[in-house]
């Protein structure tokens, strides 16, 4: 249950994970987990002994299938932020097919295996990718890539030339801007519906239409046991990770005096006669505290020299 907003305490331990931007906090559960898998069906706990069987999702409306989703995407989150910012560097396509609907995974990471072969070939230089799929209401699959080079060059395709590569249906590149946040905005694009566009048709010219958007809405078209995401084995980083009070952790990434941008606390109960545990969650922007910290410097001095001025008008 979302509770109102304050702040998770400062002596707290949290675990953080650091990407681009963001400084995301949660309070740590820590120890060792309670339960430890003994094969595909059954679990064991370390402390009783009970056996336990694993709950298998094979449905879609499962909530336990939107948890799973949900801790995908937010790893995906998490990536996309510690390897793209956007830039000269980099490039943001889509890639549909022709043959629609298109419902096998399997065919589209075969058919981007071979573009991408073709692109290092044609460009000349390694590129390092995350290449997300997203389903569409009808089943049809199509793929979102987001590109970028090793060395920081500049990095250009033409429409043609990803389509030749392609070979399956429509693309369309663009570059994101340095003041994109990169992962929030591909975030959005694969996981909420556009109501106007449930086909997915492609269309450069409808730009301008207004949109009606569910919030989290393409979550429910996921496939049970897709994967929804590959990655470049070289140039893609984790997320950093590290365990510390909340104190200490604001101090090392220099955002001792900001305000979370985001604050969420939630109660999980396991079984109804135990106690819920809280686990709160805070996002901070390290660009926001650099400038609310300059901002608050400027107001400091112009104070202070008005103090001044008026001490020597006295």
């Amino acid at each position: 249950m979302l509770q109102k907003r304050k702040e998770i305490d400062l002596e707290s331990p949290v675990t953080a994970h650091i990407y681009g931007d963001t400084v995301e906090l949660s309070t740590a559960l820590g120890g060792t987990p309670v339960m430890r898998r003994l094969n595909k069906n059954e679990m064991v706990n370390r402390y009783t002994g009970e056996i336990v069987e694993i709950h298998h999702v094979t449905s879609r409306a499962d909530p336990k299938n939107y948890e799973s989703l949900r801790a995908t995407f937010k790893r995906l989150k998490r990536l996309i932020g510690a390897n793209f910012r956007g830039g000269r560097s980099e490039l943001w396509c889509t890639l549909t097919y022709k043959d629609s609907p298109m419902k096998d995974p399997s065919r589209l990471y075969a058919d981007f295996k071979r573009m991408i072969r073709k692109l290092r070939k044609l460009l000349g230089k390694y590129l390092a990718y995350i290449v997300v799929i997203e389903p569409q209401a009808s089943g049809s699959l199509h793929a979102h890539l987001l590109l970028k080079t090793l060395d920081g060059s500049r990095l250009y395709i033409a429409n043609s030339d990803l389509r030749k590569a392609w070979g399956q249906g429509f693309v369309n590149v663009r570059r994101l801007s340095d003041s994109d946040n990169v992962s929030a905005y591909v975030m959005a694009y694969v996981s909420d519906v556009d109501l106007n566009n449930l086909e997915g048709e492609f269309n450069n010219n409808d730009q301008n239409t207004p949109k009606r958007i569910i919030k989290g809405g393409r979550l429910s078209l996921y496939p049970i046991g897709m994967q929804i995401y590959r990655r470049s084995r070289y140039g893609i980083k984790e997320a950093t990770k590290i365990k510390d009070t909340k104190k200490n952790i604001k101090s090392k990434y220099h955002i001792d005096g900001a305000k979370p941008s985001y604050y969420r606390k939630i109660d999980i109960k396991h079984k109804a006669d135990e106690n819920p545990i809280e686990i709160e969650t805070e996002y901070y922007s390290r660009k926001k505290a650099k400038i609310a910290a300059a901002i608050a410097k400027i107001n400091r001095n112009c104070n202070k020299n008005s103090s001044e001025d008026a001490e020597l008008a006295d």
